[in-house]
């Protein structure tokens, strides 16, 4: 018997923008998470809107950075609790991170970046959606806990 999951609603975050639904998995520490990607995508599409050109690779940084630590989360829990499809989702985190990689060496040029940004909040949407959701429950019956959230300094 699947484990009840949360009412899909739409989320707000510190800036004020509203989330779709499908950003929110019912797991805190991930949403969190995701919550801060799709923070810095949109401080992303801001800086690029506004040609700032230092600002947009020092987004593109702390995003790649932020990219890495989110995987490696997952993965690790993915392994721990020995989810069955983990590969699969190792295989789309890879991905992602290459496509990064090319449109990070190209950022210089405002459309490159105006595109990554736009390319990686269509493909996080995505992959919350459809790659997230599938290890919830197996997560959830293994004991993690969907309340446990990183401590706000």
């Amino acid at each position: 018997m699947p484990l009840p999951q949360p009412a899909p609603r739409d989320v707000t975050t510190p800036s004020g923008k509203t989330l779709p639904a499908n950003f929110e998995i019912g797991i805190a520490e991930l949403d969190a998470q995701h919550k801060r990607l799709h923070a810095l995508l949109e401080r992303l599409r801001v800086a690029v809107g506004k040609h700032y050109g230092y600002a947009t690779n020092a987004i593109l940084d702390e995003l790649a950075i932020e990219t890495r630590i989110h995987f490696a989360v997952e993965e690790s829990l993915m392994r721990m609790l020995s989810f069955p499809d983990v590969e699969t989702h190792v295989i789309e985190h890879q991905s992602l991170t290459q496509q990064l990689e090319r449109f990070r060496k190209r950022a210089q040029d405002f459309e490159v970046a105006d595109e990554l940004a736009a390319f990686t909040l269509q493909w996080l949407n995505e992959h919350v959606d459809r790659f997230d959701r599938e290890f919830v429950e197996h997560f959830l019956r293994a004991g993690v806990s969907a309340t446990a959230a990183p401590r706000q300094n």
